[in-house]
């Protein structure tokens, strides 16, 4: 997987990485708001509506963060399951097309 995302990346290796600054309005370089787009793009092209609120609510991304615990008593599940499905969510994460995306941006 990573000698196919080295292989996709027409540029690697050439150009500096992103380097932090001072400004609050940027992630090591990059502004917040173009970052936020992509990950939600990624987000919600990779995954289910419900996976989608299931990670973000284990992250807090845009709403209230919340344990596995209080994840598996709200979905009327156990903990277990949730956390089978948070490996199922990452491992679809990783490997969706979308992704490679976000690392090209990342490490431009």
């Amino acid at each position: 997987l990573h000698t196919q995302m080295e292989d996709r990346w027409e540029n690697f290796g050439s150009l500096d990485g992103i380097i932090d600054t001072d400004d609050p309005f940027t992630l090591q370089g990059a502004p917040r708001f173009e970052l936020a787009e992509k990950i939600n793009s990624l987000l919600h092209n990779a995954l289910t509506d419900d996976e989608n609120l299931l990670i973000r609510e284990v992250l807090g991304m845009g709403c209230k963060q919340r344990t596995i615990k209080e994840l598996a008593k709200m979905h009327g599940t156990t903990e277990k399951t949730i956390q089978k499905e948070l490996l199922n969510i990452v491992y679809k994460l990783r490997h969706h097309d979308d992704s490679i995306q976000l690392w090209k941006y990342l490490n431009r």
